[in-house]
């Protein structure tokens, strides 16, 4: 950090004494340029007959701008790097297995929104084709989400000693949090229920021709089938998600210092259902 601007500073100065030196001005200009880089502006109307440092104002305020920004987006970038640096490294991992949870689980959290707004009424089977990549998709996102909660809680786990030496209530909270019932209910609810939608729609994309055009007896009767199912799987998860959404809200109440390490979106509202009468 800050080698672009002393560099861009240098290059500025040495122009500077060159123009001084063909122009037979002071050589101090090159100095003050160097220490102060918006002095240069003013050697150029100084030595510039009006209108012709034009091109030098706009070249000065254009790269002068540019390494601005440089230098700003390169400070802020090592200073999210390296804004745990003071800390020993046991937190620092801890906080850093932290964080790859609560990004997970947002990830999570805006794939089921997007799924819930394709359950509404899907009568293309371009439609059935996307929610069921997304499906595919969701899948892995938990699988990632679930990895990623596991190694937080081994970690912890494993540093409970130290932890608790450290008085490091905060890591202790987040480990109950995670290894909470009802979020491990939550999961297995959430597999079901992608499985039961993922089963339903596969049979609907496999027999599009019979169920929509053909309107056969016998594939409405299986389709009814799994939509039943797919309907009973999708209540039961509504009312466990609305039970964690509850137990979040009550435990970050009771415990406001693990506030800031869990995720802060969540779904509030039941999905929404596939229209099967959109058939």
């Amino acid at each position: 950090m800050g080698y672009v601007y002393v560099s861009y500073c240098m290059v500025l100065s040495a122009l500077t004494l060159v123009a001084c030196i063909r122009s037979g001005r002071s050589k101090w200009w090159g100095a003050i340029v160097l220490m102060l880089p918006p002095a240069l502006p003013v050697f150029v109307l100084k030595s510039k007959k009006k209108g012709k440092g034009l091109v030098w104002l706009t070249a000065f305020f254009i790269t002068f701008f540019a390494v601005a920004g440089m230098e700003f987006f390169l400070y802020t970038s090592h200073k999210e790097k390296n804004k745990y640096s003071h800390l020993l490294p046991i937190v620092r991992e801890m906080i850093f297995l932290n964080e790859q949870v609560k990004a997970s689980t947002i990830e999570l959290y805006n794939a089921s929104g997007r799924l819930a707004s394709l359950s509404l009424v899907q009568s293309r089977i371009t439609d059935i084709r996307t929610t069921l990549d997304l499906i595919k998709e969701i899948r892995l996102l938990v699988e990632k989400n679930q990895a990623a909660i596991d190694r937080l809680v081994g970690y912890t786990q494993d540093h409970a000693d130290y932890i608790l030496g450290r008085k490091l209530e905060w890591a202790f909270l987040i480990r109950q949090f995670y290894s909470d019932p009802i979020l491990a209910q939550h999961h297995d609810s959430r597999i079901k229920y992608l499985a039961a939608f993922e089963n339903m729609l596969q049979y609907t994309h496999d027999n599009f021709n019979n169920i929509m055009a053909l309107k056969s007896s016998a594939h409405m009767a299986n389709y009814d089938a799994y939509y039943l199912r797919y309907r009973s799987v999708a209540d039961v998860h509504n009312r466990v998600n609305k039970k964690r959404v509850e137990f979040q809200n009550k435990f970050i109440q009771e415990h406001p210092k693990v506030k800031p390490f869990v995720p802060g979106a969540h779904h509030i509202e039941p999905f929404k259902f596939w229209d099967k009468f959109s058939f």
